[in-house]
């Protein structure tokens, strides 16, 4: 398992590589998707609660937010020394979202929850799903 997580993660530094501007480096990727709202032991049994209801967003978090794609979509969330980007997946990564690196305060990734939250320097935070995000300690 481990080998073909590190082959995963490899290849999506080499596709989020290609949208890289001359001489910036890569310093974190991970796959993201948006967070269903359903509890954890709905997507492990078939359970049949409602959804938690969406938290509202501000500031920079909503911006980022607007731009994740449905639930049942990944994105890949990339992290160099100047920005932050989110690209949707495709036959090539499209970049659709970016903010200054210094914009994001801190991000912190759990295990196994497999979330990645977000917290930005205006006081905003989101939440994304990310599993493997804490094997990314460059976060």
């Amino acid at each position: 398992m481990r080998d073909s997580v590190a082959r995963a993660r490899a290849e999506l530094r080499q596709r989020v590589g290609e949208h890289l501007d001359e001489g910036e480096t890569l310093r974190a990727a991970v796959w993201i998707a948006r967070d269903s709202g359903l509890p954890l032991i709905s997507r492990i049994t078939p359970w049949k609660g409602a959804a938690t209801p969406r938290k509202q967003l501000d500031g920079t978090a909503a911006e980022l937010d607007r731009h994740l794609p449905d639930h049942t979509a990944a994105a890949a969330l990339a992290l160099t020394e100047a920005r932050l980007l989110l690209m949707l997946d495709g036959p090539p990564l499209a970049p659709v979202w970016q903010c200054p690196r210094a914009a994001l305060a801190t991000a912190t990734a759990t295990d196994p929850e497999g979330q990645l939250t977000l917290h930005f320097t205006d006081g905003s935070r989101v939440t994304v799903v990310a599993p493997f995000a804490h094997l990314a300690n460059d976060w």
